[in-house]
């Protein structure tokens, strides 16, 4: 049993939620947290990032915010509930960090399958596997 376990979301994989979530119950201490994550890359990656302005990201990170609360109310049973977050930067970077901060035993991350423009760069959830150290758990 895992007794911190560190969910980092993104909108892309929604339909893998609820896979993730049941198996962070299943692996969970009677007394342990799943902590969600949400790292927006849009000031890293993105070539329009010099142009948002302050009050458009903090619209964005409210928005992703209630999106996380919602899921969090009606997902994850109180009794496991840890912390909720958004960041920004590099995502596997991220993940990496606040994993180490959480003192996280278990990360538990949604992935696609790998295509082409992952095939020779990678995708955060191999470099996550590669670098973390703590167990991860990838559900496609």
């Amino acid at each position: 049993m895992f007794k911190e376990i560190l969910l980092p979301l993104d909108f892309e994989h929604e339909d893998l939620y609820t896979r993730v979530v049941e198996s962070a119950l299943r692996l969970c201490h009677s007394q342990g947290h799943i902590h969600l994550l949400y790292v927006n890359p849009a000031r890293v990656h993105h070539a329009a990032a010099p142009f948002y302005s302050q009050e458009q990201l903090e619209a964005q990170d409210q928005a992703i915010r209630a999106r996380l609360e919602e899921f969090m109310q009606s997902h994850v049973p109180a009794e496991y509930r840890g912390r909720l977050e958004i960041r920004h930067g590099v995502v596997y970077d991220t993940i990496l960090a606040r994993a180490r901060k959480l003192a996280a035993d278990l990360i538990i991350m949604p992935a696609s399958r790998p295509g082409a423009k992952t095939y020779l760069l990678g995708s955060n959830s191999s470099k996550v596997v590669r670098h973390a150290d703590c167990a991860v758990l990838v559900v496609r």
